[in-house]
């Protein structure tokens, strides 16, 4: 029976619920829901506030089989549902849908939705979103209002997305502010990771030269994620850095080579640093280098071109 919760949202009993969902599977393996029956859509979206976790993925799912006649009452959920529980699975349900009409719902619950996880599960429904929602993205980093939180989801989705946005990328590394070159460089990384794209490598390479620390420690780590031999002289290089995090990113990315040639480097790192403030870090990144040297064979960075 259904009733009022003190938000002032619908509620079901579980027995509802499951006789809905039941329900609806049976018309689903028929070929036979009414998708276009904006009152059982509605309610379905009103299941994924179930206290159950198990029910709220199997009506995600439905919605999810339903696709895109669901999307509409989706946002509307995501953007106006006083339930938090129901906003989170809304925007978890978009993962499956990818939807690119609801981008722009996307990229307010990303950017305006109190709750964190809401925040997060619309960060990774746009990047399953693709190339098409790097545009988005670059915006939401270049807006001074955007929280430091919500620019590192915006980072995370960009590199996420990586070589599926390639085009759309490049331009930003022109950008004029740090944020936005700092998250191109990390989805640089899989981007040449993918496809070898020389271009998005020289880009790279390009950033190592960035006046901007932040951007070349990004530069330096994504160089350690290639594991490519031909890259450790670059990463030998940013141990001589004037920028600790650049220093530091180098250090740590020399560590996990798994290659005798990181060492000599690491090792005279260490001696010039002495007690200064990556003197830790790189008493751990020699060490642990030498130890994986001594317990088993040698692993080189992956071969290629």
């Amino acid at each position: 029976m259904a009733g009022t919760d003190r938000t002032g949202g619908a509620t079901f009993s579980a027995e509802d619920n499951d006789m809905l969902l039941a329900a609806v599977s049976a018309q689903l393996a028929a070929g036979a829901f009414p998708d276009q029956d904006g009152a059982i859509l509605a309610r379905l979206v009103e299941g994924l506030g179930d206290q159950r976790g198990l029910v709220r993925f199997g009506f995600a799912e439905r919605l999810a089989a339903i696709g895109l006649p669901a999307a509409p009452f989706l946002r509307h959920a995501l953007r106006e549902h006083e339930n938090v529980a129901v906003r989170r699975a809304a925007a978890k349900t978009f993962t499956l849908i990818k939807d690119p009409k609801s981008m722009a719902t996307l990229g307010e619950a990303l950017t305006e939705d109190p709750d964190p996880v809401v925040q997060g599960s619309a960060a990774g429904a746009l990047a399953e979103l693709g190339g098409e929602a790097v545009p988005l993205l670059l915006t939401i980093l270049e807006d001074p209002r955007t929280s430091a939180f919500c620019k590192g989801l915006a980072a995370w989705a960009l590199a996420s997305i990586g070589a599926r946005g390639a085009e759309q990328l490049r331009p930003a590394m022109e950008s004029p502010l740090v944020d936005v070159r700092a998250a191109v460089v990390g989805a640089l990384g899989d981007q040449i990771q993918n496809s070898d794209d020389q271009e998005a490598l020289t880009l790279l390479h390009q950033a190592l030269e960035d006046p901007s620390e932040e951007v070349q420690a990004e530069a330096v780590t994504a160089f350690g994620k290639l594991q490519h031999p031909r890259f450790l002289p670059v990463l030998a290089a940013s141990l001589e850095s004037p920028f600790s995090e650049v220093r530091k990113n180098g250090a740590l990315a020399l560590m996990k080579c798994r290659n005798g040639a990181g060492l000599p480097p690491l090792e005279v790192a260490q001696q010039r640093e002495g007690d200064g403030p990556l003197a830790t870090v790189l008493a751990l990144a020699v060490t642990q280098l030498r130890r994986s040297l001594e317990t088993g064979p040698e692993e080189e960075f992956r071969t290629g071109s």
